[in-house]
């Protein structure tokens, strides 16, 4: 018999805005359904799952509550960095970046990286989602059924596309309000260079090749919406929903082949707590496959090497690591008035020569030196600045991958992004450069422009130099718990873990490639799709 969440003993507090939490959880208590990671997949499958008052829910969570004016105010998403709001991972050396590590924040706290972000609402192009379908073998998986999805997550602000766009959905959706000379001017440089510009970044422009627009964003009268908050706040108080916060998940209890619950670390000790229906892994592209790796799921020679004895050999759990690479351009700006240096206001798309057939390049503005340690000490930044920001996916021969550093749950993951291993992705990131440039050097960008800081040359071997210095992440992290048919796969199309029943995957990790932008809205499809797929399993 599965308890209420009452009945298990916990107990909850009321806190600010409505926001219910449980503050400790009794050992052996059992839930219908237990959902760990509370970002934007979790949070949506949480409250879906929630919704019904028949089925007790737990959503466990590493972080704490959201009640922070960082969160609340997007502007103020770089404070979050390095703070106790954010995983601050550091990448293992990468020979193909001269050596470098780089900063690799993932969020945690009860809304994980939403909470912490930029605000950009991107939904994907259209070939995203139709590939994961092919990749998956599930048409429900392609563009048509995932734009109802998004109809139905939207409230849309924008002017009216019905058939794209959704009204009186959780999550208020606008374009940029009150959009900066400085991002029009970049929008017009954009189309100098042969990029057509559109009325919305979603809707029409992500069916199309090249595009740029105002960006979307999930903003609401100053204030972030979060997925948590639209999804889970207001049912925290439920008796059928446990929102437990401080707390890791160790390993998924495993036996005869069936997920039996999870053991979590609260206040420093271990408490074992039990799913009767399903345990899902909303964890990240980082956290979700370390768990599979602690619970016995990974790698057979990879396990044994850490002494973790081996349940289901699936090899595919942390590879296949993928992430848009940020490869920053700096001008010093004139003196003439600049917007708050947090947020870009506009966003373009692109394909050329080097990556036909969609959309592989985003490029955002930052009026800030948004650039890497690296190439701030070669191109020191001046005063008064702006970055070009473009940003590419890499080839499969590019991509990294995550491993366990330790069978400890609070030592944290090793992260190999392999950046640039493969010449090709090299010959694409002198290209987004060159489109940059172009951009930054426009005619429509003249009234802002002083001087082009980096990499102020056309030199080859110069910019390939600036390029390997340059290159950073997007903190668009997925990949590393892939959908697929084939043998490196992790889970199937309904997102169960291949040989173990019981366990799901429901975030970022299961796609088997990075977006064509932000990572947000693609996240909240996938907890939506879990949503639909527990709901019709369970009848």
């Amino acid at each position: 018999m599965t308890h209420r969440p009452e009945q298990a003993g916990t107990t909850t507090t009321r806190r600010s805005h409505r926001l219910a939490l449980a503050d400790h959880m009794v050992q052996g208590a059992t839930f219908d359904y237990i959902v760990c990671g509370a970002g934007a997949s979790g949070s949506v499958l949480a409250g879906r799952l929630a919704a019904d008052p028949a089925v007790t829910v737990l959503l466990v969570e590493s972080g704490g509550d959201d009640e922070d004016e960082r969160v609340r105010d997007p502007d103020l998403w770089p404070a979050n960095l390095g703070s106790e709001r954010t995983w601050d991972h550091v990448t293992e050396p990468n020979p193909h970046l001269n050596g470098r590590r780089l900063a690799c924040a993932t969020g945690r706290g009860l809304g994980g990286g939403s909470a912490v972000n930029a605000g950009v609402w991107a939904r994907g192009h259209r070939s995203d989602w139709d590939s994961y379908a092919e990749a998956a073998g599930d048409p429900a998986w392609g563009y048509a059924h995932v734009t109802e999805h998004y109809r139905a997550i939207e409230d849309w602000q924008g002017a009216p596309d019905p058939g794209r766009r959704g009204t009186g959905g959780p999550m208020r959706i606008r374009p940029s309000q009150d959009v900066h000379p400085l991002f029009t001017a970049f929008l017009d440089g954009a189309e100098a260079t042969g990029i057509p510009r559109f009325d919305s970044a979603n809707g029409a422009l992500m069916q199309a090749d090249s595009a740029c627009s105002v960006r979307d964003e999930n903003i609401h009268d100053g204030v972030r919406q979060t997925p948590f908050r639209r999804y889970v706040a207001d049912r925290a108080g439920q008796p059928n929903l446990t929102v437990l916060p401080h707390t890791t998940v160790s390993r998924v209890l495993l036996a005869a082949g069936r997920a039996r619950g999870v053991e979590i670390v609260r206040d420093g000790k271990p408490l074992r707590v039990h799913a009767s229906q399903e345990v899902v892994l909303s964890l990240g592209a980082l956290g979700t496959p370390a768990v599979l790796m602690r619970s016995g799921v990974g790698d057979a020679d990879e396990l044994r090497d850490l002494g973790i004895p081996l349940v289901q050999h699936l090899p595919g759990v942390g590879r296949n690591l993928d992430d848009h690479m940020r490869l920053p351009c700096m001008w010093e700006a004139k003196d003439v008035p600049l917007p708050v240096p947090t947020r870009s206001q506009a966003v373009c798309f692109w394909e050329d020569g080097t990556r036909p057939g969609a959309p592989e390049f985003v490029m955002y503005v930052s009026p800030a030196p948004s650039v890497s340690p690296e190439s701030a000490a070669q191109y020191p930044p001046p005063e008064r600045c702006f970055t070009l920001m473009p940003a590419m996916r890499p080839r499969g021969g590019s991509r990294g991958r995550v491993r366990l550093a330790g069978t400890d749950p609070t030592a944290g993951v090793r992260v190999e992004t392999n950046f640039l291993a493969d010449p090709d992705d090299v010959r694409s990131a002198l290209s987004a450069v060159a489109t940059a440039r172009e951009t930054g050097n426009s005619a429509a960008l003249r009234p802002f422009v002083e001087r082009e800081v980096s990499p102020a040359s056309t030199a080859p071997d110069t910019v390939e130099r600036f390029v390997r210095n340059a290159v950073g992440t997007y903190w668009h992290q997925c990949g590393t718990s892939r959908m697929g048919q084939d043998e490196g796969a992790v889970v199937d199309a309904r997102l169960k873990v291949h040989g173990v029943e019981g366990l799901r995957v429901a975030d970022a990790s299961v796609l088997p490639h990075v977006t064509v932008a932000n990572t947000m809205a693609p996240s909240m499809v996938v907890g939506e799709r879990a949503a639909e797929i527990l709901t019709a399993d369970r009848g």
